[in-house]
């Protein structure tokens, strides 16, 4: 297909089931726009692989492509843009449904609006209530002091996400399940960083959307359902690569006092988790290897051949 204006990109990972649902509700309610999808198989188990080339998928706007290796959020993502010859770029979640035209939506807004980069819209959960689709990046006031004497800093440039928007706003971070984004922008800024394996990503990549120059918009008008925790699970493994990835993000964004005083603040909250919950303790022994990179996921992770 020539003169592709949007390129949905999404993940697979063992959760073909929502990958069907996702292409369905693109192929239903996308209109206004030439479009391709491109589902990133994350090196699932063969079975769950083997659900996804049915004839379902049949047709040329929609190209499955299998890693033979489990890559990540931000790895597979960018395996994704690799094979995308879209004006836009579309990342959502694989557990997403699109309600209406989000595609079109946005397209029209990044077109009215130049200076801007990257937008999300209202991301809804099972009950149609309005869920994470922004939020803010880690500040030292907030987890100093709380949220309260944060918003006192920064709600004069950037809404709280407690507050239900109706108009569009600019807001710092958006959700990493709902990502649009002016292709050339992103690759202008190097796309994803793939030292990120699961976590944080959305926090980097819009920082450093703001950082060069361009703005990052919340459009509620597009409609977005999210199921949330499609293709992961609660474990101690998943909550220290979380931290793995925040330290990466601290590190990478901060001068030392940021991130020493951000980090100070996470050994106390981590360590009266040692007595609440369950994993407290094997996370916070992590915190005190200092949540090192060489125990991220991603070098757990095996190839597979067929």
């Amino acid at each position: 297909m020539e003169n592709i204006e949007v390129s949905f990109i999404t993940i697979n990972y063992n959760s073909s089931n929502y990958t069907k649902s996702l292409v369905s509700s693109i192929l239903l309610n996308t209109k206004d726009v030439s479009y391709e999808v491109i589902i990133i198989d994350n090196a699932s188990e063969e079975k769950d692989f083997e659900n996804l080339n049915v004839d379902f998928f049949s047709g040329e706007n929609i190209k499955i492509i299998r890693s033979p290796i489990n890559l990540g959020f931000a790895g597979g993502n960018m395996l994704g843009v690799s094979a995308a010859k879209g004006r836009y770029y579309f990342f959502i979640n694989n557990d997403c449904e699109v309600l209406n035209d989000a595609a079109s939506i946005f397209k029209k807004f990044l077109i009215t609006h130049p200076t801007t980069a990257l937008v999300t819209g209202s991301v809804l959960d099972k009950e149609n209530r309005f869920s994470s689709s922004y939020k803010q990046f880690p500040h030292i006031a907030k987890q100093l002091f709380g949220n309260s004497i944060q918003r006192i800093f920064s709600k004069r440039k950037f809404p709280s996400n407690k507050v239900k928007l109706e108009h569009p706003a600019k807001v710092e971070v958006v959700s990493g399940a709902c990502m649009f984004f002016d292709a050339k922008v992103f690759c202008k800024i190097g796309g994803f960083d793939t030292v990120f394996f699961l976590y944080c990503e959305e926090e980097d990549i819009s920082k450093r959307v703001w950082d060069q120059g361009s703005e990052v918009y919340f459009v509620p008008s597009a409609r977005v359902f999210h199921a949330s925790g499609g293709s992961s699970s609660q474990e101690a493994s998943l909550e220290k690569e979380y931290y793995i990835s925040y330290f990466h993000l601290l590190d990478k964004h901060y001068n030392r006092l940021g991130r020493g005083l951000l980090k100070l603040a996470l050994f106390f909250k981590l360590f009266f988790r040692v007595f609440k919950r369950r994993n407290g303790l094997r996370v916070f022994s992590s915190m005190l290897g200092g949540f090192a990179k060489k125990d991220s996921l991603r070098y757990k992770q095996v190839i597979k051949k067929d």
